[in-house]
């Protein structure tokens, strides 16, 4: 996954949840009622009882009860749960702008071409300082800005970083663009989704009430063996057992 693609499936995504927030419940309500009139059911919530609970008078008036069985349904239940999907996707996905944003004139080919030459500089300096680890810098920005203006005419303005890259590689072009050549090569590999090893799950099925006074070395073989169990299959449980009873065996006093 391109990271410059993953952010517009984001944006489109976002795009998507807002306008079914608007138009979404109306939408699910006609396609209840439809299924209800196909079942032969009568589309109708029922209403709950309000409790009422007594208040003294010096305590703040409590928010209007909503009595209608719909309201109520979209109020306390659609809303808050496409505003928590809406809320989610900002928080969780707003590192992966802010990386896109360092890249841009990487990643978006078609507004590199409409900036200003001074524009063009400022951001290629910000990729330079991106690409900086104390006094090493894998690229050079102003070098960077020359090679991205130099660049013939591309056969899409809407032509991903993956796609120049693949025609710089296919042309033999590394050496005569060599700054975008490495900007490039990093700006396509930049990682979209961050994934970790699980153990736990594994560690909850084989160490259980009954075996919690294992010790780490048969917990730790037990795991591997669980978590590599193409490789278990083909092992010899005989020649184990054997080993296991050679070392185990108390020798007889005659």
């Amino acid at each position: 996954m391109q990271l410059d693609i993953a952010v517009n499936l984001i944006t489109i995504a976002k795009t998507s949840h807002t306008t079914y927030q608007e138009t979404g419940f109306s939408e699910a309500q006609k396609t209840a009622n439809s299924t209800c009139e196909e079942m032969n059911v009568e589309a109708v919530l029922k209403e709950k009882r309000l409790r009422n609970s007594k208040r003294h008078f010096s305590y703040e008036a409590p928010d209007e009860p909503v009595t209608d069985a719909l309201k109520n349904l979209e109020v306390n239940f659609f809303n808050i749960v496409v505003d928590s999907a809406l809320t989610s996707m900002d928080e969780r996905f707003e590192t992966l702008n802010q990386v896109k944003s360092k890249y841009e004139v990487l990643l978006n080919f078609s507004t590199a071409s409409q900036m200003s030459s001074e524009s063009l500089k400022a951001h290629c300096m910000e990729v330079q300082n991106t690409l900086t680890f104390r006094d090493d810098c894998d690229i050079s920005g102003m070098d960077l800005a020359h090679d991205i203006q130099k660049l013939p005419d591309l056969p899409s303005d809407k032509m991903t970083a993956f796609e120049l890259l693949s025609i710089l590689c296919e042309k033999n072009l590394e050496e005569l663009y060599p700054n975008l050549w490495i900007a490039l090569r990093i700006a396509v590999t930049l990682p979209v989704t961050v994934a970790s090893s699980e153990s736990f799950s594994k560690l909850k099925l084989i160490k259980t009430y009954l075996r919690s006074s294992m010790s780490q070395e048969r917990l730790s073989g037990l795991a591997i063996m669980s978590i590599n169990h193409d490789v278990g299959k083909h092992l010899s449980y005989d020649d184990i057992i054997d080993d296991f009873s050679s070392r185990k065996c108390r020798k007889g006093i005659f």
